[in-house]
């Protein structure tokens, strides 16, 4: 029996133990809580103060920046305006400049022409009238001579006899007399019947031209030859 009260007794204290033991974890964990609550609580209102605090100050930045803006627009519109007022009186006095330089250029025109007038008024009154000159050109030799005589001779149609001048040959008479001289003279040189018919250069020139292309005429060493189908064909 002893034992047995021994035991109970002993089962007490350690229930009571138990039990106080199980009401200071609850306390603890009751303070716990609480302080934990308390400091969630000044957390939330810090940050609740934090992002107040930033959204006000991103408020204040952006009407800042937007005032800056209005204010760098009303800048660029003063430049703008005194720009195009510049360039108005800029306009007005190139206009005015202009116009006094047209209106001297004017004047100067016109004081250069009642010069030039006056000078040629009295030129005529002072000189006679100019006398009426005859056009003289060289003489054109008689083209029918053979290319041996020429050779033999020397020959070259004479410029220094001066005499009225002779009308022109048409196309197809300084044709005809050129092919007969080449074919009398048994061939010519370019300067030969430039000067014996009394053609220019490039009458010449085309002449012969179309004497090659009608068959006509060949060229050998810068000389011209009938050919001699045509000879045979003429005989």
């Amino acid at each position: 029996m002893a034992l047995k009260n021994l035991w109970e007794q002993e089962r007490s204290q350690r229930l009571q133990i138990t039990a106080e033991r199980r009401q200071q974890v609850n306390q603890w964990k009751q303070l716990t809580q609480q302080e934990l609550q308390l400091q969630a609580d000044m957390l939330h209102q810090e940050l609740s103060s934090f992002v107040t605090s930033l959204h006000n100050d991103r408020n204040l930045q952006q009407q800042q920046f937007q005032q800056e803006i209005v204010e760098r627009q009303l800048e660029i519109l003063q430049i703008k305006t005194d720009v195009w007022q510049r360039q108005q009186e800029y306009r007005q006095q190139r206009a005015v400049k202009a116009q006094a330089l047209f209106q001297n250029l004017q004047n100067f025109r016109a004081i250069l022409h009642n010069s030039v007038l006056g000078d040629r008024s009295q030129e005529q009154a002072v000189s006679p009238p100019p006398a009426k000159e005859e056009k003289l050109v060289a003489t054109v030799p008689k083209w029918s001579i053979s290319r041996s005589a020429i050779k033999a001779t020397g020959f070259r149609a004479s410029v220094n006899t001066m005499t009225k001048k002779v009308p022109a040959l048409n196309a197809d008479t300084a044709k005809s007399k050129v092919q007969q001289y080449i074919q009398q003279a048994e061939g010519a040189t370019l300067i030969e019947i430039e000067e014996v018919i009394g053609l220019s250069r490039v009458q010449t020139i085309d002449i012969l031209r179309s004497l090659i292309k009608q068959g006509i005429l060949e060229q050998r060493d810068r000389q011209y030859f009938i050919r001699q189908q045509t000879i045979s064909g003429q005989t």
